[in-house]
């Protein structure tokens, strides 16, 4: 089955989404390779980090992560960690879900650090994961869900 065969399966929420997803992804994407990221941080800063209306509802969530899972696929690039962090992290906050984007480094061999971006809801889930665990955190931009 094609890939625009699936989207015009999808339901008309699911394709909104899509849609809204593949617009975030593209334009984080971008800037996150072409603007320095005090920028970014000031950025989301000013304009997403309030308390958000506290409706944590694990189905949005979900629907939301799956968007960003399907517009990462869809597009011809590799999308890194820090981009779909950041469109996760809008696009949840539009909808009044509390959430917080961090980004972590850990040690990895003898002289080197690996970095890494995330959301969190405070539901749990693979955001809890050990994979995120070993990462200390630098950066945290958001109120309301793992306070």
């Amino acid at each position: 089955m094609g890939r625009l065969t699936k989207f015009w399966l999808l339901t008309r929420r699911d394709k909104k989404l899509f849609c809204e997803a593949i617009t975030l992804l593209s334009l984080s994407n971008t800037c996150v390779k072409i603007v320095a990221f005090k920028h970014i941080y000031r950025f989301l800063c000013r304009h997403w980090n309030e308390t958000a209306k506290g409706i944590t509802c694990e189905q949005e969530v979900r629907l939301v992560q799956r968007s960003i899972l399907r517009a990462a696929n869809a597009l011809p690039w590799k999308s890194l960690c820090l981009s779909r962090s950041i469109a996760e992290f809008i696009m949840l906050r539009r909808r009044g879900i509390p959430a917080v984007l961090f980004a972590g480094v850990r040690l990895s061999d003898r002289y080197s650090l690996d970095a890494h971006a995330w959301v969190d809801t405070g539901l749990g889930g693979h955001y809890k994961s050990s994979n995120n665990s070993a990462f200390s955190p630098l950066i945290r931009i958001g109120t309301g869900a793992v306070d």
